[in-house]
């Protein structure tokens, strides 16, 4: 299923779907590159993409874009499904290894809403905090200005956790710290060098975590806290 990239959609897109229809997936790929390469991206262009790439049979690619899609909308349910769905195909499975609640917790708030809905909350809880604690400051009425010190102390709690979600959404599109593998297969080295010691195999559409990077190479880790060095070209972040 097709979405929409916008309400006027440019010839450009109308060439991309117009190919997508008639089967010509690698096609419609390249013509919403253009697009990207244009300057513009929404959820449901990287959704097309995924959906494309998966009928050109490039899982690595369809998995990427469809987390593309959930990256910029997390509450995008066709592309989670989608995800879902492709991600049988790939080859490799790890045990996660268990992490700090709290942390897994916080991973997970922020995961919950785009960079921009988090924002446009942190605006609102702002107001509303600047509204409470001037009723405190000006009410006469005891009551009125207890009131006013409550709702001020909860807005103020709110707002933090509000503002440091959509300043930790902003931090991971601005730097991305995951990939996926779109290589057929890429050996991880011990060194970022062809004479690394070969430690594992990674496969087409593997997610990977992202560390630092040394002259081409990339330092990763996987679910199963494995860590190693892949060339940058074998993979794109998300």
């Amino acid at each position: 299923m097709l979405v929409d990239v916008s309400a006027s959609t440019d010839s450009l897109y109308l060439k991309a779907n117009e190919l997508y229809q008639q089967g010509e997936f690698e096609l419609a790929l390249d013509a919403y590159q253009e697009i990207i390469a244009a300057g513009y991206e929404s959820p449901g262009l990287y959704y097309n993409m995924g959906d494309a790439s998966y009928r050109s049979n490039s899982i690595g690619y369809a998995i990427l874009y469809f987390e593309k899609a959930l990256k910029m909308d997390p509450s995008y349910e066709d592309a989670r499904h989608n995800l879902e769905y492709v991600s049988r195909y790939r080859v490799d499975t790890f045990e996660p290894v268990p992490e700090l609640f709290l942390r897994s917790w916080i991973r997970s708030l922020v995961s919950v809403f785009s960079e921009r809905n988090w924002s446009l909350m942190a605006m609102l809880l702002f107001i509303i905090l600047l509204g409470s604690a001037l009723i405190f400051l000006f009410s006469k009425r005891m009551g009125i200005k207890k009131a006013g010190f409550v709702t001020a102390l909860v807005g103020l709690f709110l707002f933090l956790i509000t503002l440091s979600s959509a300043i930790s959404s902003h931090r991971k599109i601005i730097n991305p710290d995951e990939g996926i593998v779109l290589a057929p297969s890429v050996i991880v080295r011990s060194s970022p060098s062809d004479s690394g010691t070969e430690l594992f195999v990674l496969h087409e559409g593997t997610k990977i975590r992202i560390n630092e990077e040394v002259a081409g190479w990339q330092n990763i880790r996987v679910k199963d806290g494995r860590e190693g060095w892949i060339g940058s070209a074998d993979f794109e972040t998300i």
